[in-house]
């Protein structure tokens, strides 16, 4: 009963989100790159002051539009509304002293006669993982039937109101601010009132000339969607969602009010907004009067609560405006199996919450697009949306600074675009990115970035020269070296084998991006060399420490995911290690929990040991245990939350964007879509015994898409095929006796 509820609720809002979401869909991307008029301005010797929020307004008239648009970015944020209707939240992120320019058709929003446009911009000048640390800035200006009407620099009034407090504590250590505001009942006047006059402007003065770029990327959804009220002051929504937390509510007397928030509930009911370590609040000091409360900043919650510290208010209304990727709903995927299903929709709910203009980690605690979950995060974004418009973004912002000013010469940022001046930085997390850059060129066909990075790549190599030691083997590597969340991640003094491995796959890729066989042939000999030291004759050793004598000694610290790490990588095969490969197929995974063999072997964690995991068993066509070993882990997380989470408990993020690689499993595995290659014009199919009898799905490829149905009857799998047109196909089957494929 309960499973078949928790499905309701998805077709529910799958259905919502087909009709009333994707608002901007990628076919009305207007791309601009320059302004005609609008100058960058601030608020004359502010701009690099903290929190400092400023209320842009222009007054013009329009009787007869054909068109009308706005052209717009600013540092760090912005909200537009039209007439007093929200129009957008931005700017799409970029690197270092780049910034996107956003155009959106306002035409919709305009009426006949006077109209009022007004953007509320926030200049944070804060160093976090989500938003850039650099002076604020508004540059904007209204086109109507191809005339600019108003323009920043010339038009357009600012004023500081002072409705958010600037000194409040940070969100999270990855994020800014947190919104606390001081209103009264005429606190949106400034926003739809004609010839509104409340307060004296600030004198705006003109900053620096910017380097501008195009948005590129799909504008998000913004639909709305309400919650239900479960208890006293508490409030659900059906899944996680990520958005704009709006509540409407009357007040009677001069209240405080917060609004918290998380993703789930402690086992005694009781909500913790501070469970991440984070201040999951947002605060209103209130006169007597009626609001609508929207925040500034997206959330990510499933549960509200209203704490009222001081004198009284009725909420009326509590819903959530999205802030999601809008080019997820082409791909579909349906079986007879209703956990598979909801695990599918888990994922897209999951990726489309971490996919708005870069590919983030979470969308809560800090919104950061993290090298090597982007290694996962673009294969699904290609797998939902067909193109690859928001990872040539994100790689493209590795690329465009001249240099990284708070890490090491020649290492990339763990997280970007981001401002992190403790220097720290994941040594591990820049070969996932030469990983990627691969990929990417598979995909997209894309050889012109390819080439660009490669100043920067051959930067990384260099980097690493000074930490081989005698053996060749990278050995006390610096700063935060990271395998996964577990105790993997204790292991890593001194040579870190599962650090070797990926940097012998590293070199290999860049010898064949670059056509460099030095590189090719010294990743041979790491790899020859980790299997000589790590391999103890039944698993791989995870480090070895420089003893008293300063001699190298393997230890006798084993994990899970270093056996993982040994084969995805490369360092290791079934031919090479048979014993051991079966080891890891049979007797790992899930089963230990009931079978606790190996317990010397620490256990993986869900990133990235387990998704290792499913790759692994995907090579040999173990589809039917794939989906075995997921429902175990991965449907407690979609019946609870609706998204896919960051551990495999609940003690950190709920909604973790790598997570939702489980779809490209679902797509590979299940349905038989093993590879779509653009470049080669080819799709490569794979049917496997997956113990299902029935599967369909479509995957968008470009503007088309690959449509598989197949069902099984008996012994026969009958397959129907729809292609891309001037696409072939290649065809294999694991464990499934007699096939057909009729192509329609």
């Amino acid at each position: 009963m309960k499973k078949t509820f928790v499905n309701k609720c998805f077709a529910a809002l799958v259905f919502t989100l087909a009709v009333m979401g994707c608002s901007q869909p990628i076919t009305d991307l207007r791309e601009v790159d320059t302004f005609a008029q609008a100058k960058p301005v601030w608020a004359e010797g502010r701009e690099t002051e903290k929190n400092l929020t400023l209320y842009f307004r222009e007054q013009f008239s329009s009787y007869f539009a054909s068109t009308a648009y706005v052209k717009l970015t600013a540092s760090c944020d912005y909200r537009l509304k039209v007439n007093g209707e929200f129009v957008a939240h931005g700017p799409s992120v970029a690197a270092h002293d780049f910034y996107r320019i956003d155009c959106y058709d306002i035409k919709p929003y305009l009426k006949f006669g006077t109209n009022i446009m007004a953007l509320e911009v926030a200049g944070y000048n804060d160093d976090n993982y989500y938003l850039l640390n650099q002076p604020s800035f508004l540059q904007a200006e209204i086109e109507v039937n191809g005339k600019i009407v108003a323009a920043t620099g010339k038009d357009f009034l600012a004023y500081d109101l002072k409705q958010r407090k600037q000194d409040v504590r940070e969100f999270s250590f990855q994020r800014p601010h947190i919104e606390h505001y001081v209103l009264d009942a005429n606190y949106n006047e400034w926003a739809t009132m004609e010839d509104w006059a409340g307060t004296e402007p600030v004198v705006l003065a003109e900053q620096s000339e910017k380097q501008l770029l195009s948005r590129h990327v799909p504008y998000p959804e913004y639909t709305i969607h309400e919650a239900e009220k479960i208890a006293d002051n508490k409030y659900s929504f059906k899944c996680n969602s990520s958005g704009f937390l709006g509540v409407k509510l009357n007040v009677t007397e001069p209240t405080s009010v917060r609004f918290g928030f998380d993703e789930i509930l402690a086992a005694d009911g009781t909500l913790n907004p501070t469970r991440m370590g984070i201040y999951a609040y947002t605060t209103y000091e209130l006169e007597p009067g009626s609001y609508t409360l929207e925040s500034f900043e997206p959330y990510t919650m499933k549960y509200m609560e209203v704490y009222v510290d001081k004198g009284n208010c009725t909420v009326e209304q509590v819903y959530m405006r999205d802030y999601c990727g809008s080019d997820v709903w082409r791909a579909t995927f349906q079986s007879e199996n209703e956990d598979t299903n909801l695990l599918f929709e888990a994922a897209r709910e999951t990726h489309r919450q971490n996919a708005v203009d870069v590919f983030m980690d979470c969308p809560s605690r800090e919104r950061a697009g993290w090298l090597c979950d982007s290694y996962f995060s673009s294969r699904v974004a290609f797998d939902f949306s067909g193109h690859t418009r928001i990872e040539k973004n994100f790689l493209d912002n590795f690329l465009l600074p001249k240099e990284f000013k708070h890490i090491d010469k020649g290492m990339l940022p763990m997280c970007y675009p981001s401002d992190h001046p403790n220097q720290n930085h994941i040594p591990n997390w820049a070969m996932w990115f030469v990983l990627e850059l691969e990929e990417y060129l598979h995909r997209s066909g894309d050889r012109e970035l390819v080439d660009r990075a490669k100043t920067r790549v051959y930067d990384l190599v260099d980097y690493f020269k000074p930490f081989l030691n005698e053996d060749g083997l990278l050995e006390k590597l610096s700063r935060w070296v990271f395998v996964e969340w577990s105790a993997a991640n204790s292991l890593v003094q001194d040579v870190n084998y599962p650090s070797n491995m990926l940097y012998a796959k590293m070199l290999e890729v860049v010898a064949r991006l670059y056509d460099d066989p030095a590189l090719a042939k010294q990743a041979e000999q790491i790899r020859k060399t980790i299997v000589e030291q790590s391999f103890d004759g039944e698993f791989f050793v995870d480090n070895a420490v420089r003893g008293k004598g300063g001699k190298l000694e393997v230890t006798r610290n084993r994990t899970e995911t270093c056996q993982y790490y040994a084969f995805y990588l490369g360092t290791a095969t079934p031919e090479s290690h048979p014993e051991l490969w079966t080891k890891i197929m049979n007797e790992f995974g899930p089963v230990r929990q009931t079978t606790k063999a190996y317990p010397e072997i620490h256990p993986s964690n869900a990133f990235i040991g387990n998704y290792l995991r499913m790759e692994l068993l995907s090579r040999e066509g173990r589809s039917k245990q794939i989906l075995e070993e997921n429902q175990s882990y991965y449907i407690p997380m979609a019946r609870q939350t609706g998204t896919l989470w960051e551990n495999m408990t609940s003690t950190a993020s709920c909604n973790h964007g790598f997570a939702a690689h489980m779809a490209r499993v679902l797509y590979r595995d299940v349905l038989g879509v093993y590879e779509i290659s653009p470049t080669e014009k080819k799709v490569i199919l794979r049917f496997t015994d997956s113990g299902l009898k029935q599967c369909k799905g479509s995957v968008p490829v470009g503007n088309e898409s690959v449509d598989v149905d197949w069902t099984i009857e008996g012994e026969e799998m009958k397959v129907t095929l729809k292609l891309p047109q001037g696409y072939t196909y290649e065809s294999s089957s694991l464990g499934i006796k007699k096939s057909t494929i009729a192509v329609i």
